[in-house]
């Protein structure tokens, strides 16, 4: 495996595994807006990105799917797309020998798409 692929699927995962456990603490809550950490390959951001809850689901639905601010895409190396632009960030697909490893470290197990 490319080593650049892996180094930014596995720093993407870690940032995942994070907001799995936010994602859980907020469900019992009536936050409207929960504070989500960008998940760019950059191990050193630790920037929020304010979201819904219902919103993050949808980016998680997919394990090949990350919420990233605008412009962190490019910590990717290429490894990432920009697959849809919202108000304050931006979906990324990993894409190559980074997706099959973020599929593999998908803490939700199978891969839904």
């Amino acid at each position: 495996m490319d080593p650049t692929a892996e180094r930014v699927a596995r720093n993407d995962a870690i940032f995942r595994e994070a907001n799995e456990r936010i994602q859980a603490a907020a469900a019992g809550t009536n936050l409207e807006l929960v504070p989500f950490i960008c998940e760019c390959a950059d191990e050193r951001c630790t920037q929020i990105v304010p979201m819904r809850l219902s919103d993050y689901e949808r980016i998680r639905s997919d394990p090949r799917h990350f919420l990233n601010l605008p412009g962190h895409e490019a910590s990717a190396h290429g490894w990432a797309e920009v697959i849809a632009t919202g108000e304050h960030h931006v979906v990324v697909e990993k894409i190559g020998e980074a997706a099959e490893l973020v599929e593999e470290l998908d803490p939700r197990g199978e891969v839904t798409g």
